[in-house]
């Protein structure tokens, strides 16, 4: 037992040492390596909003986002081969840019699963929550949705999947809607993408728009599915919860 505590000491030593001693971008990395490997059942997991006027969460967050706008960033390529060389803010705007642009633009919260013990933020899962109104969803021809809070881009690093972390990231979406007074989610789902069906079906998710007739997933492509939330004081079983005085 003792000769197994020194081992694990000495592991968590060593990851502090390569936390200090790397850059940003690196640390994230190393981090998520060195948690999984270290055993996740030994450290614990907080979910809470980024702070997207942060500078420490916005770069933990690009940190495991790939680019979702075209934008010339530092060290890119341009006409004839030439590379980009910008000014060390210019190049940090253009980055968060880049990788949260969608996000900032959409007033989206983005909630982040983080290691609690890690000295550094290491994101190990994100979920974009944003606000919509009543009205219709991704299809012209879909049907007329509530107000809604749309769930997109939930993901969880490779290395700690199947562990619940992606529900605690969706049950974290929940209560925001609750605080925000709003009684409905909706998200889209690749139709072959059973892991994630899977996921959204076991929390109550439903297809807002089942064919009439059994159709292949390949050829349905996205699914939107949504899920009504219990009015506050109300439970799922429709009984108005009791508080006290």
């Amino acid at each position: 037992e003792n000769s197994r505590l020194l081992a694990r000491a000495l592991r968590c030593r060593n990851i502090l040492y390569m936390l200090t001693a790397a850059p940003l971008a690196a640390r994230s990395a190393i981090a998520l390596c060195s948690l999984a490997a270290a055993g996740r059942g030994h450290l614990g997991v907080v979910i809470r909003a980024a702070n997207l006027t942060d500078p420490g969460d916005c770069e933990a967050l690009c940190c495991v986002r790939k680019p979702v706008e075209f934008v010339v960033e530092q060290g890119s390529k341009g006409f004839l081969g030439q590379v980009a060389v910008l000014e060390p803010e210019v190049a940090r705007r253009r980055r968060v840019q880049a990788r949260l642009g969608s996000a900032i633009r959409d007033k989206a919260r983005v909630l982040i699963a983080a290691d609690a013990g890690a000295a550094e933020l290491a994101v190990i899962g994100t979920v974009d929550c944003v606000a919509l109104p009543a009205g219709k969803g991704r299809r012209a021809m879909g049907p007329e949705l509530p107000q809604r809070l749309l769930i997109r881009n939930l993901w969880v690093a490779e290395a700690f999947r199947r562990q619940g972390i992606g529900r605690r990231l969706m049950d974290a979406a929940e209560e925001l809607a609750a605080e925000m007074h709003i009684e409905f989610l909706s998200l889209d789902v690749l139709a072959d993408n059973e892991p994630a069906r899977r996921l959204y079906e076991g929390l109550g998710f439903t297809d807002l728009e089942p064919p009439p007739v059994p159709v292949p997933n390949w050829l349905r492509g996205a699914l939107s599915l949504g899920k009504a939330l219990a009015p506050p004081g109300v439970t799922a079983e429709g009984s108005t919860e009791m508080r006290p005085m």
